[in-house]
């Protein structure tokens, strides 16, 4: 069974979230792109995915703010006493930048759902679904983080009120910081340079959209009918073929409510043109 509903999986079927759901709005958007895919030949033209700025942008952050938990704590650069001019503590500095950060990720998330869900639209369902679950990382991370910072923060105010260490290690305070931000910083940075590579891979390949490359469906399907014929079961690959056709049947039913629009403009437009009524 396939449903359309919700992207949570169920025992025989897939189900969709809310991220399948049909955007009017974005589907008008998308006329003007989908009308090339009508001509003679029905080659559809390669659309790229703009996310590689946005992704370089977002890894010079995220560096920034490891450069900052370290040099902030230098006393040549920002020491706690009044008469130099940071004004506040290093550690306060760098909670604020730390929350900074996490509402930049936060709207990069949403720039790359957007731009993720239009290249879906476009056809380009194997690379939404391997990207998926890599561009949220960041922002689960980031959100993870900023919840174990505020516990954190916490402890180290009834345990750690001071500048002297205050750990088996000789650990001060900013150092607790240091290294929770660092773990985040490291995870954040191989899941964005994953991402980078399989998008200007994506990119440079221009390759056509799933829905017109028939011998990715084919071989799938005829996969697993050769595991059934052999008495084979193997339930990820079912979960993952149904995942596919899912997919498949939800382009299709965006794709022909655009072409269904474009018809209806169409029509408009010609009896406009020949003064005839509907």
């Amino acid at each position: 069974m396939v449903s359309l509903g919700d992207e949570r999986q169920h025992q025989g079927g897939y189900f969709f979230d809310l991220e399948a759901s049909i955007n009017t709005s974005d589907s008008e958007e998308l006329l003007a792109d989908q009308q090339a895919a009508l001509s003679a030949d029905f080659d559809p033209p390669f659309r790229s995915i703009a996310t590689t700025w946005c992704i370089v942008l977002e890894l010079f952050i995220v560096v920034g703010l490891e450069a900052c938990v370290f040099i902030l704590p230098v006393p040549q650069v920002c020491s706690v006493t009044p008469s130099l001019s940071c004004g506040i503590h290093p550690y306060s500095i760098i909670i604020y930048l730390h929350a900074c950060v996490w509402f930049i990720v936060m709207l990069t998330d949403r720039y790359y759902y957007r731009q993720h869900s239009v290249s879906r639209r476009n056809g380009y369902l194997e690379f939404y679904r391997r990207t998926r679950n890599i561009r949220r990382t960041p922002f689960m991370v980031f959100s993870a983080g900023s919840a174990a910072l505020a516990i954190v923060m916490m402890l180290l105010q009834d345990y750690c009120t001071d500048d002297a260490p205050c750990s088996a290690f000789h650990l001060r305070r900013i150092h607790f910081i240091q290294i929770l931000i660092s773990l985040e910083v490291v995870i954040v940075l191989a899941v964005l340079i994953l991402y980078l590579v399989r998008t200007v891979k994506f990119n440079r390949k221009k390759s056509s959209p799933d829905v017109h490359q028939d011998d990715l469906m084919t071989s799938a399907l005829q996969s697993q009918t050769q595991n059934a014929d052999i008495g084979f079961r193997d339930e990820d690959y079912l979960d993952e073929v149904l995942e596919k056709q899912a997919d498949m049947i939800r382009y299709l039913k965006q794709h022909n409510a655009n072409l269904g629009r474009k018809i209806l403009k169409l029509t408009h437009q010609l009896n406009a043109q020949t003064g005839q009524p509907m």
